[in-house]
């Protein structure tokens, strides 16, 4: 039954638990708590025996459903009278009439956590007893019960049973609305992550090492004392590419190629984006997730050349990516030069042949990333972050200021932008319109402030560019991957000769960041869409 309390919110009555635990941690002062408040407890093997022993009232699983347990533990909840009573809605005249009819008393809370499998994995144990510690009816009860959660309360850590109690205690046996959505959402989150860590162990124990749910060993993480493992799944990417020489990868070549290949194709776009019969070629290179070359041309030697040459320093060792066929042309280059890995859509025979003198060096395979929409997933402390994958050019752009952003600078400004995009935050690119192409000049990233990333780190890189490629500050586009949220680096940029700027906007200053562009003489167009890069 549910009662009203206070501000209208709907509680629900507590009135009978179906507790099955394999931690047994807390169970027994939970159950003990659950009687004291008249609520009946069913329960199932080792579970009912713990509370039994301790003088807890139990009724067996077996004599609720009429089914005895049975195939060693392998089928004990699986019943219709334990389903029927978790997922009945109690608002529901339809459901409660087949409640009633059927004989299957509403159950009103799940108390369940699942098999040790995690730690039967850490363990190394055979495959045998991996398999006999994957739950079943564990799980489906919890979800059972979470998708119920206008009556019913689940739990599924005993580090909530106290919050469950104090719930209890405040509202004379009943769980509010709010404690049972939220109750639901942990136990959701809960199945989802032993789901998880089933099939990435089944992944890695049963599948054959190069298929795409298979995982692979990798020499090491980060740092040499880190074990790593790359796991597949299936989509497109660089866990999926080819690989035709050199030796293993590790996670930071994976990382590096990864963002590599991901700017690469957005340079391939760009350049596909320009209403040009011949697609531009181009190349990325990347030290650490950072680009520190990038260039479009119209030859693919010439866009590596410039690419390198952009910062020569911080291209040794790097990562790179090509967005057409490589030729002998661009490995005679590479030859000279350490480089770590090497991506592209593909290679000729005599790039093949250069290559392979370099033993060492990672040669992959695989095609530009298509315009699809792609999940990012990261892991943070306790869970996982996922997100939609930042894809795309910005289309739409305005003029901000008095002084017009010309519209033969646009697609040197969306150049930038794509750069800003796959820097990491704060983001500051100066770019350049060369006699053959684009290519980045200077850049700075990863900064706490935004004009740290420009004064100390962008325009210092760019002053070699500017003398070998015979141009001035007037002659680039700033872009930032974000508003600024004062018009000091506005001002810096100008001080420094710069004229034009694109940035999304959006922040509360952006009238004060106008008026300093308006006051110095500097155009700015705005892009709406801000690419933080964490």
């Amino acid at each position: 039954m549910e009662l009203t309390g206070v501000h209208g919110v709907d509680f629900v009555k507590i009135k009978r638990a179906l507790v099955s635990v394999s931690d047994k941690v807390g169970v027994v002062e939970l159950a003990q708590k659950l009687a004291d408040f008249g609520v009946e407890i069913i329960s199932t093997g080792g579970t009912a025996r713990t509370l039994k022993q301790a003088g807890v009232p139990v009724v067996m699983v077996e004599e609720w459903t009429r089914f005895p347990e049975c195939f060693g533990g392998r089928l004990k909840t699986l019943s219709p009278a334990i389903y029927g009573g978790l997922l009945y809605r109690r608002d529901n005249p339809s459901h409660v009439a087949d409640a009633a009819r059927l004989g299957m008393p509403g159950i009103d809370m799940v108390v369940c956590n699942l098999y040790p499998f995690e730690k039967h994995v850490a363990a190394g144990s055979a495959d045998d007893e991996l398999v006999e510690n994957i739950d079943i009816g564990g799980p489906c009860m919890i979800r059972a019960a979470a998708k119920n959660f206008d009556s019913v309360l689940v739990c599924v850590d005993p580090t909530d049973y106290r919050p469950v109690l104090a719930e209890l205690e405040a509202n004379e046996g009943a769980v509010s609305h709010h404690f049972r959505r939220r109750m639901a959402a942990r136990a959701f989150a809960s199945t989802a992550a032993y789901d998880s860590a089933i099939a990435a162990e089944f992944s890695a124990r049963f599948t054959k090492e190069g298929d795409h749910q298979g995982r692979t060993k990798l020499r090491y993480g980060e740092n040499p004392h880190q074990a790593a493992f790359l796991l597949r799944n299936g989509q497109v990417g660089v866990a999926g590419a080819r690989v035709i020489q050199g030796k293993e990868l590790s996670w930071n070549n994976l990382l590096d190629a990864d963002s590599a290949w991901r700017l690469a194709s957005d340079l391939h776009r760009f350049a596909s984006d320009s209403g040009n019969s011949q697609v531009c070629p181009g190349v990325a290179i990347i030290k650490h997730g950072n680009p520190c070359g990038a260039s479009v041309s119209s030859e693919l030697t010439a866009a590596l050349e410039s690419a390198w040459a952009q910062d020569p320093v911080s291209a040794f060792g790097g990562v790179l990516a090509f967005t057409s066929l490589v030729t002998g042309a661009e490995a005679e280059f590479l030859a000279e030069r350490f480089v770590e890995v090497v991506l592209a859509p593909g290679y000729d025979q005599a790039a093949l042949k250069i290559l392979a003198g370099k033993k060492n060096v990672r040669v992959l395979e695989l095609p530009l990333l298509q315009d699809e929409v792609e999940w990012q997933v990261r892991s943070i402390s306790g869970g996982q972050l996922l997100q939609q994958e930042d894809n795309g050019l910005d289309l739409e752009w305005f003029n901000a200021t008095q002084a017009a952003f010309p519209p033969e600078k646009k697609r040197l400004a969306s150049f930038s932008v794509i750069l800003a995009k796959h820097l990491k935050s704060n983001a500051i690119v100066l770019a350049a319109k060369t006699a053959n192409g684009f290519e980045m000049v200077g850049a700075g990233m990863g900064q706490p402030n935004r004009i740290d990333s420009l004064v100390r780190l962008a325009l210092p890189r760019a002053q070699g560019n500017l003398d070998r490629l015979a141009i001035s500050e007037a002659d680039l586009v700033l872009a930032s991957d974000a508003f600024f949220p004062f018009a000091d680096t506005v001002t810096a940029a100008a001080e420094a000769g710069i004229r034009f700027i694109v940035q999304p906007g959006g922040s509360v200053r952006d009238q004060e960041v106008v008026d300093a562009c308006n006051r110095l003489g500097v155009a700015m167009a705005l892009t709406g869409r801000r690419h933080f890069r964490h």
